[in-house]
């Protein structure tokens, strides 16, 4: 899932998981199951916190730093 499917687009410090994640109707039916809300759920949280430690908005965050710190916590991400 790209980072950019969790930013809201017109709310800069809006990051969305789960079933809200902007997607196509064929890429969504495979976005809703569990295991998917729990990934996107995590990566914003994680994206979120990068933000605030930052001081700057969710849709200014390097997706390839956040995709580190995903690894550095032990995220499988696939």
């Amino acid at each position: 899932v790209p980072y950019r499917a969790l930013i809201a687009e017109d709310f800069p410090n809006l990051l969305v998981a789960g079933r809200s994640i902007s997607a196509d109707r064929k890429a969504f039916a495979s976005m809703r199951v569990q295991a998917s809300c729990m990934g996107t759920g995590q990566a914003a949280g994680v994206a979120a916190a990068l933000a605030v430690k930052g001081g700057t908005t969710p849709r200014n965050i390097d997706p390839l730093h956040l995709r580190k710190v995903l690894l550095e916590n032990g995220v499988f991400l696939g």
